[in-house]
This record gives structure tokens, sequence and C-alpha cells, in this order.
């Protein structure tokens, strides 16, 4: 298992996996700059690479970002970890933003 680069915050925010036929939306159980975990009853196989589209508190528009499905599980309760691919410098700078709001928000922000 690959360690993480990056500490994971704890957050529950509405997301959409985007699909050739339509979008599905899930929720997340965590995310940081370099990747998210959602909960989903019809995980992704290993390796997929999937687009991942959700709103921050500062964006008037969706966020949409590559992903690459690290692990998938259905047991205890199905889920996917997804690590972002492809980030340009406006996807990383977002993802730092909201990421250091939730770390604010937490009491865990640099002081």
């Amino acid at each position: 298992m690959e360690e993480r680069s990056c500490r994971r915050m704890p957050v529950e925010v509405g997301c959409w996996l985007v699909e050739m036929d339509g979008a599905s939306c899930l929720y997340t159980f965590d995310i940081s700059e370099s990747g998210v975990s959602v909960i989903t009853e019809d995980p992704f196989p290993v390796g997929q690479v999937v687009t991942l589209q959700f709103f921050t508190p500062r964006s008037a528009s969706a966020v949409t970002l590559e992903a690459q499905v690290v692990w998938s599980r259905l047991e205890p309760e199905g889920g996917m970890g997804l690590k972002f691919i492809n980030l340009d410098g406006p996807g990383r700078e977002v993802l730092r933003s909201f990421t250091e709001q939730l770390k604010k928000r937490r009491g865990l922000g640099r002081p």
C-alpha cells in the first residue's frame, strides 16, 4: 500500500462521478490535496480513471478533476479511494485552499 503524502481531512461533501452516460451523486468521507475517499455501493475496480466534480465554499462553478481508483471495497461500507491525477495549477490551488479551510475549521491550521 502506498504511503500518503498529504493528511486526509474528514469531511462530507457531495460530489458527482461523471460517466459517459451521466453522473452519479456520491459523498466524500475524507479529502486531501492528493486524493479523496468516497462512499458508493458500486465501487469501480482499482486502476480505473474517473472524473470527479464537486463544489467548495469558494467555487462558483464545479471543480472537475481526474482521479484514479487506488482502493475499492464493498464491506463494511462500499467505498473507494481516489488519487488525483493530471492536476493543473488551478486545480491544485483549489484543493490546497479547500483543505486549508478545513484545517482552520478544525483548529489544525498553522499558528
